[in-house]
Order: C-alpha cells, then sequence, then structure tokens
C-alpha cells in the first residue's frame, strides 16, 4: 500500500513539473531611490550625526528571473548614486557641506505571481535578501571641530531584507516589463560603530557608516556626536525590460 501511494505521489508530481511553465528572463532596469527612516534628513542632520543626510537619485542595474509556475526566483544588482549639499551647522551661517553615498545592492528574492485570465498582466509580491555596499565622500568647510576638505567614507558591507509588490506585462512570449515598488531594510544586520574612539576631531565620526551608536558618546562632548542606532532604509521604484529565453 506504501508502494503505490508512493508511486502515485511521484506521478503526480511528475505531472506537475512537466506541465509547470518554466522560463528565464533577464534584462536591465532603471528607476529611483528614496531614501527613508535615518537615511533621509539634511546636511545639519548628517553633521549632528542623528541621520544621513541623504536626498533621492537614480538608480540602473541588471536583473533576471527564472519562472517555475507562480513563483519566480529573481536575482538582481543595483547602483544608486545619492548625495546633498547645503549648511551645516545653522549657529555658523558660512558653514557648508557636501555629502555623496555609492550604494551597490545585491539580491536574491522569490516572488508569488497573481495571473490575471486571458490578460498579459501579472502582479506579484516578492521578498528579497539584500546584500548591500555604501562608501562615499564628505566635505565640510567652514565647520566647527571639522577640519576643511574632501575626504571618503569607507566602505562598509551590510546585510538586510527587501520587500516588493509589482507587475509583470508581458508583450508576446520574448519581451516583458516589469513595474515594481520596492521597500528595503538595507542594514537591518551588522550595525557597527568604527570610528577613531580617543581622537579629537570630529570628523572621525564621518569616515566611516558608523550606523551603531559611538559608545564613548556623550551629550556634554560635541567630538562624539552619534549617540544612537541609525537605521538606513530605500524606497526604491524601478522599471525593467526583461528578454526571455
Amino acid at each position: 500500500m506504501k508502494r503505490i501511494s508512493f508511486a502515485v505521489f511521484m506521478l503526480f508530481a511528475l505531472a506537475v513539473i512537466t506541465n509547470a511553465q518554466i522560463s528565464l528572463k533577464v534584462g536591465p532596469m532603471l528607476g529611483l531611490t528614496s531614501p527613508t527612516s535615518d537615511y533621509t534628513g539634511d546636511v545639519k542632520d548628517f553633521y549632528m550625526g542623528t541621520k544621513y543626510g541623504m536626498r533621492s537619485g537614480i538608480n540602473f542595474g541588471a536583473m533576471g528571473k527564472i519562472q517555475f509556475g507562480p513563483l519566480n526566483g529573481r536575482l538582481s544588482v543595483v547602483y544608486a548614486s545619492l548625495s546633498n549639499d547645503g549648511n551645516a551647522d545653522p549657529n555658523y551661517p558660512n558653514s557648508t557641506g557636501d555629502i555623496s553615498n555609492k550604494l551597490v545592492m545585491f539580491t536574491l528574492g522569490t516572488e508569488f505571481g497573481f495571473g490575471i485570465p486571458f490578460s498579459p498582466v501579472k502582479p506579484y509580491a516578492g521578498i528579497d535578501l539584500l546584500f548591500s555596499t555604501i562608501s562615499g565622500n564628505f566635505n565640510f568647510n567652514n565647520t566647527p571641530e571639522v577640519t576643511n576638505g574632501e575626504r571618503s567614507i569607507a566602505s562598509s558591507s551590510r546585510t538586510g531584507l527587501g520587500f516588493a509588490i509589482g507587475s509583470e506585462i508581458a508583450f508576446g512570449k520574448s519581451l516583458t516589463l516589469d513595474l515594481s515598488l520596492r521597500y528595503n531594510l538595507i542594514n537591518l544586520f551588522g550595525k557597527s560603530y568604527e570610528g577613531v574612539s580617543n581622537s579629537n576631531d570630529r570628523k572621525d565620526a564621518y569616515l566611516y557608516l558608523n550606523d551603531a551608536a559611538d559608545p564613548n558618546y556623550s551629550a556634554s562632548d560635541s567630538k562624539h556626536p552619534i549617540g544612537k542606532d541609525r537605521s538606513i532604509a530605500t524606497i526604491q521604484l524601478q522599471l525593467g525590460i526583461l528578454f526571455g529565453f
């Protein structure tokens, strides 16, 4: 009896696999990345160590999808350039700063599609595992406790999760437009503080991503301004053109 049941199960599984639609699609994508949570703000927030002060920027990259019935496996790489400039310390009108971040994000995830009968439109919802690298530059001028001049922000890697809703629109069998809205929790895991703890120059707070609180933070010590963990998140609108194989 067990052998018969196992044979029936294997025949059923084989039938599902045989009839499932398996396809591979790859192509470029372009979109807009908007910072949110502690990743937004302005230059004054960056100087104060409370937020990163980024504003929206263009992103571009490439993605690939393998479809198995209603499920997609998704792999992508996205590059976004974000920046901001303005007054750094409101108590000093001539104090200025400009900051920039380069965000490279690798995603590995899955999507569940909701096919609409007799329609080329296929809405979906998805979840991604994110592997991100952030680097950049900052430049303060006439700003208290920070030496003038441009300096680099050391590259840091973080792991997070992303959530998406979107839709595929098929044009024949070989071309698909993919439009998605994605919310990315970039530094969900791996927050750290790497600034030089005994430095007499406030700039060390900015030389690294420093998304964890400074262990030497004190409200009375202006050279250690980062007093809490900071969350880095983005909302991304992406349009992809996928070619089927």
